[in-house]
């Protein structure tokens, strides 16, 4: 196991060189390998991407992201200005269908509610929004309606750990209960994790995922 005070600096170290993070106001501590950030940034998407820097480090298993958002004087809005501008985003964008989507703003706040066909727009959807001035915070509680049967769900979440993780794919358990995916098995790295969970969240029909995946 890494060292609770090496974990420290090496997150220290990706968010310093992360050029989307302004690390100056954020803090770190490790615990068993548990990675917990506070402190305060001056927009959501800088907040994100700390929280992404974080689980990118190898030896993260698990990130608690408290960071807050205290927007400058200059960029804070009304929830009725934010909701205005989120409407005008889901309007304008081809790739989101706006007229299944829902957002609700208090405070700053943003709560994304609807159903689409695809997981890849439910992703679309909060990564267009994450970037309207005055956002403190998104939480994306959208729906994939698509419905297909156990047994393809499965195979395009195989097939795709095959085509882009091979090593990793050898030690993951796929089960497919309904549109609800259990994935079991051992990693390396938290960044693999990641990226076998948008394997499987990129089979349609999948609303919820079950992560059993360990990182060592």
């Amino acid at each position: 196991m890494i060292p609770d005070s090496t974990l420290k600096q090496r997150v220290l170290d990706e968010l310093r060189w992360d050029t989307k993070v302004n690390d100056a106001h954020i803090g770190v501590t490790a615990s068993d390998s548990s990675v917990t950030l506070s402190g305060h940034v001056t927009n959501f998407p800088e907040k994100f991407a700390a929280g992404e820097a974080a689980k990118r480090v190898r030896g993260v298993k698990a990130v608690a992201d408290e960071i807050k958002v205290h927007l400058p004087v200059e960029h804070r809005r009304d929830d009725s200005d934010i909701a205005e501008r989120i409407a005008h985003v889901l309007e304008w964008n081809i790739s989101i269908p706006n007229n299944n989507i829902q957002a609700k703003v208090r405070k700053g706040s943003v709560t994304l509610s609807g159903e689409v066909e695809w997981q890849h727009q439910r992703s679309h959807v909060e990564q267009q929004v994450r970037h309207v001035g005055g956002i403190r915070d998104v939480s994306n509680h959208i729906t994939v309606k698509k419905e297909v049967t156990t047994a393809e769900i499965k195979k395009k979440i195989e097939d795709a750990l095959q085509r882009n993780s091979e090593r990793e794919a050898e030690q993951i358990n796929v089960s497919v209960s309904g549109d609800t995916v259990t994935l079991e098995g051992q990693v390396k790295a938290f960044y693999e994790r990641d990226l076998i969970k948008r394997a499987a969240w990129a089979a349609p029909g999948v609303r919820r995922i079950v992560d059993n995946i360990r990182v060592s």
